[in-house]
């Protein structure tokens, strides 16, 4: 297997497994299913934001096919990464879809506390159902590692749906812990925030 930084050629690809990887929250941020899809598939498309391929990691197997993602955000990312986003909302979304992402920016920015200066924050971790049970969750948690070490920080963060129990057992079985569990009233999911010190 082999873990590489993803590129717009994958965007397809890429933008199927963000939207796996919590469909529910996503969904109600965007607007709906078909609208959030529609958003990130050309979201991801996109040089940069937070949901564009570039910032993402894949998991290639066979004929180089996306199999698994995952992105690792640190407490201050490119500027280029700031305004990539700032730039997608405003040019894929609807006038009334940004007002209701708006309306919420407290609540979610109070359940998914950003990293902080000495650690990484691990998102977007999806598998593709068929390559499910082949350790890519793994790996990709594994490379995460890697680039905490290499970029000089000490902790990996991520937040995870409690009712996600597969994903909070391989996380467990690579060392994280519970920190705490939050609350997000409007979709009424509780989001587990876990920690490793690396």
């Amino acid at each position: 297997m082999d873990i590489q930084r993803g590129d717009l050629s994958q965007s397809a690809a890429i933008a199927q497994l963000i939207y796996a990887s919590e469909p529910t929250l996503l969904s109600f941020l965007f607007g709906g299913v078909t609208q959030t899809q529609d958003y990130l598939q050309q979201a991801c498309s996109e040089a940069h934001g937070q949901f564009s391929a570039n910032y993402h990691w894949v998991a290639l197997e066979h004929a180089n096919a996306v199999e698994g993602i995952c992105a690792n955000w640190l407490s201050v990312m490119p500027a280029e990464f700031q305004l990539g986003t700032i730039s997608s909302l405003r040019e894929f979304l609807s006038p009334e879809q940004i007002i209701h992402l708006l309306a919420y920016k407290e609540s979610v920015d109070a359940c998914f506390v950003a990293p902080q200066s000495h650690q990484v924050c691990l998102g977007h971790v999806s598998v593709f159902s068929g390559s499910k049970h082949k350790g890519i969750a793994s790996a990709l948690i594994a490379h995460t590692v890697e680039y905490t070490k290499e970029s000089a920080k000490r902790e990996i963060v991520l937040d995870v749906e409690a009712t996600n129990v597969g994903a909070i057992k391989c996380y467990l079985k690579a060392g994280f812990t519970e920190l705490k569990h939050n609350k997000f009233e409007p979709t009424q999911q509780t989001f587990i925030r876990m920690a490793l010190r690396v």
